[in-house]
């Protein structure tokens, strides 16, 4: 997110580096919750809604799923099952439908509902703070941050 919108204010004659700093704090923070969604949805969402089949359990990607499971909410008995099968099953296998029944069982749909609508407001409440002053005051709308996360807030693809 950030080089898209950093090379746009050079194009603009934006030159404060406070205001490169500042639409960096906002773009990350959009980054992250991106990159949380997108976890989420390789593990939940369907073939033919994202348009490809989540590999990130076969894969043994370390996502946003994975880390609260495994870091924050398993116990032992089941971080010994992850330890056994994440990341050494095939896509469609029992052992991959039983790690996402893990994640639901532990209440990561939720949780993941509860991050997108926190990171939402979190990023929404940067227009008022020093970095959306900042910004305002180089000549940089918020609506260019607000655009972006409109493509991606409550996204299903």
């Amino acid at each position: 997110f950030y080089l898209s919108v950093a090379f746009a204010m050079v194009l603009a004659g934006v030159t404060s580096p406070k205001a490169y700093n500042a639409a960096r704090t906002i773009l990350i923070e959009m980054g992250v919750y991106f990159q949380a969604q997108d976890d989420y949805l390789d593990a939940y969402g369907t073939p033919e809604q994202i348009g490809k089949v989540g590999t990130d359990i076969a894969d043994k990607k370390c996502g946003w799923l994975f880390t609260k499971a495994y870091h924050e909410l398993a116990s032992p008995k089941q971080k010994a099952f992850l330890d056994e099968h994440y990341g050494k099953c095939k896509v469609g296998s029992k052992e991959e439908v039983q790690i996402k029944a893990l994640y639901t069982e532990l209440g990561l749909p939720k949780l993941y509902q509860d991050y997108e609508q926190a990171s939402y407001k979190k990023i929404m409440a940067l227009k008022d703070s020093e970095a959306g002053e900042v910004l305002k005051k180089a000549g940089v709308p918020w609506k260019v941050f607000e655009m972006f996360l409109q493509k991606v807030y409550k996204r299903s693809k």
